[in-house]
């Protein structure tokens, strides 16, 4: 989201993270607005649907299948959110992920949140399983790491021993597949999965290492993982080399991740976001991209053609299909909102009705600060008007004098941000440090917040 400089003596400049400070309205959303990264629909009401942003406004539901939202953020620090997950047999018992926020839970179906964070630190949370048969058992991915709870959140422990693994904002997905009783009655372990930057790992849940899962996916960036609704296939998408954008596509394995075959041709270079099926027809595969939109497949990957009809937005980042009905999807889009079918992705209609942030009452409250909060010393550092290069969310204005902006307090660090955008923004070492540095002193991830 771009900010805005208000030109006036004390300006503040919003970065997109003052959400609390201003009245809403509901309206239709500019579509340049909205990043949404996850879609859920609620297993025991399909009516029921969470939409996460980030960059945005926070976490959305809709009690009527879409027609309408509300913002359900009391209690949540942090308005840069990523993962979203339901208990699959209590209708109010939800969790979210923040980043720089750690976890969130809430018992009141999103009305009142509490922070779950006791045993890991406060850190960008990309994705959360609620074990299928026991959704008191709760495994995050987050940027330092693996974590797993027992208890419903209550206490959390670190599951990160074995082999070397780098997990990112982008490349961060786990798979479960619970163990099923084998011939003399005895269940089988579950089976762990692992996405990273470097490969596919795997673990079973007595292992006590996590290890490559397949030499044939070593030092691939997997991007998505699914089974099928038989749970004897799975399937991993691979992100292409970005130098000789060869090497990626759709890869399934028939073996428990032994071995790996490419599932398609003609999506070699898409950036496969998400993998979904129709639960009553695995062979009908439905794939959301960040360049071609969504991708289905009628032959169980096999072939593919994009189904985008009214869906004007390319870069989806959330993808669902309502369990009761699986011909109504729902889509998020990177910057576009959200969109839903009826038939089955041949056609999409935009959502609006989304709650947004009044401008006029934006200014009122950024102009108007407490008198008591701390206000930056310095002006922000010359070399943040760079970051316009790569995600166009600062101000050509940030490097002069008289001005500075705010950034809604929350103890996010801010330093893979930074590291995600410097080579795009050209910073150099000692840039990339100020920047970090700067963005850490006055969002309050470490000291007092502006």
């Amino acid at each position: 989201m771009t900010c805005t400089r208000i030109n006036v003596r004390a300006c503040l400049i919003w970065l997109a993270l003052v959400i609390s400070l201003a009245p809403l309205s509901s309206h239709a959303a500019g579509r340049n607005n909205l990043f949404v990264t996850q879609i859920v629909i609620h297993p025991l009401d399909p009516r029921i649907v969470y939409a996460v942003t980030t960059y945005s406004i926070g976490l959305l539901k809709s009690t009527d299948s879409g027609q309408h939202w509300s913002l359900i953020n009391n209690g949540i620090k942090s308005y840069s959110l990523y993962h979203f997950a339901v208990h699959p047999r209590d209708l109010n018992t939800i969790y979210l992920g923040a980043g720089g926020g750690g976890l969130y839970k809430s018992v009141d179906g999103g009305n009142h949140w509490v922070e779950r964070n006791d045993g890991f630190q406060d850190t960008d949370i990309g994705q959360m399983f609620l074990h299928p048969n026991d959704p008191d058992k709760i495994y995050v991915v987050s940027a330092t790491g693996v974590y797993k709870s027992p208890d419903g959140g209550k206490s959390w422990e670190a599951w990160n021993q074995g082999d070397t693994f780098t997990t990112s904002q982008e490349f961060q997905n786990i798979l479960i597949i619970p163990g099923k009783p084998g011939p003399g009655g005895a269940k089988a372990p579950d089976k762990f999965f692992l996405a990273s930057k470097h490969g596919l790992y795997t673990r079973a849940e007595d292992d006590p290492l996590w290890r490559l899962a397949s030499k044939e996916l070593e030092e691939k960036m997997v991007s998505a993982l699914a089974v099928d609704p038989g749970g004897k296939r799975i399937y991993a998408a691979i992100f292409r080399n970005s130098q000789t954008l060869k090497g990626g596509g759709l890869f399934a394995s028939d073996d428990f991740g032994v071995h790996w075959k490419e599932v398609g041709k003609g999506i070699e270079r898409d950036w496969i976001r998400v993998i979904r099926f129709d639960p009553g027809n695995p062979k009908r595969l439905y794939l959301a991209t960040s360049f071609r939109g969504v991708l289905v497949s009628l032959d169980g990957g096999q072939t593919w053609k994009e189904s985008n009809k009214g869906l004007d937005a390319t870069d989806l980042r959330a993808l669902v299909l309502d369990p009761s009905n699986p011909n109504i999807l729902y889509a998020g889009a990177h910057g576009e909102g959200i969109f839903k079918s009826t038939d089955g992705a041949a056609t999409w209609t935009h959502l609006d009705n989304i709650p947004m942030l009044e401008g006029k009452a934006i200014i009122a409250q950024l102009t108007t600060p407490d008198p008591n909060r701390k206000k930056p010393d310095l002006s922000p550092p010359a070399a943040f008007a760079k970051c316009n290069k790569c995600h166009g969310w600062t101000d050509p204005f940030l490097n002069t004098v008289n001005g500075f902006w705010l950034v809604t307090p929350n103890r996010r660090d801010w330093s893979l941000t930074v590291k995600r955008m410097r080579r795009g923004a050209g910073l150099t070492d000692n840039e990339e440090e100020i920047i970090t540095n700067f963005l850490n002193a006055y969002s309050g991830a470490y000291g007092n917040a502006p």
